[in-house]
């Protein structure tokens, strides 16, 4: 990046922001330093970064993010986004965490759509919870969770949006339902 005011000033913007919004404090001179470590790169994939660190960082310690995470989040931006079968695998990591946190009565209350789906129409965590989380048996669900998953999402992309089952029936569906319902009604 180019040392000029604007840039300063923007670089100074995105780390105080960052800062504030994690609920810590940078000193003027580690601003400085923050600024040379970082001079290789563009301004533009800093404050990619910093946005890319706001919503996806779950680390509360240190509350700053550091440089090396900047520069994490900017090589992260560079490789471009997680693969769908690495993304598979988190998903079933956040199955099978929530699994030893909670055990059997817990809800599949997921944000990913396609793991709510899972566990709510293929697995169940009482199903889940009859192995124990070290049990050879995981190893097993987890590959066929992360081909579940990819499977649903082919579907989902082939059908260009979310399948029926994850989001309800279209306005168009109930339609035919109804209709068909009529249809057999006895006169």
């Amino acid at each position: 990046m180019q040392d000029n005011q604007q840039n300063r000033a923007i670089f100074s913007t995105t780390m105080y922001g960052i800062a504030e919004d994690f609920g810590g404090t940078l000193s003027v001179d580690n601003l400085h330093v923050r600024f040379k470590a970082l001079q290789e790169f563009s301004i533009d994939q800093i404050t990619k970064a910093g946005t890319w660190l706001l919503r996806n960082r779950e680390k509360t310690f240190p509350a700053v993010p550091t440089t090396k995470e900047f520069i994490d989040a900017i090589n992260n931006q560079k490789t471009g986004p997680v693969s769908l079968k690495a993304k598979a695998g988190i998903e079933a990591d956040k199955v099978l965490g929530t699994l030893k946190e909670w055990g059997r009565d817990a809800e599949p209350l997921f944000i990913d759509e396609i793991t709510k789906y899972l566990m709510t129409h293929r697995w169940t965590f009482r199903k889940l919870d009859t192995m124990t989380v070290q049990d050879p048996g995981l190893v097993w669900w987890r590959k066929e969770f992360i081909e579940s998953y990819l499977e649903l999402t082919k579907d989902q992309v082939a059908g260009g949006k979310l399948l029926p089952e994850l989001c309800g029936p279209t306005p168009k569906k109930l339609n035919s339902i109804a209709t068909g319902a009529v249809k057999r009604l006895p006169a």
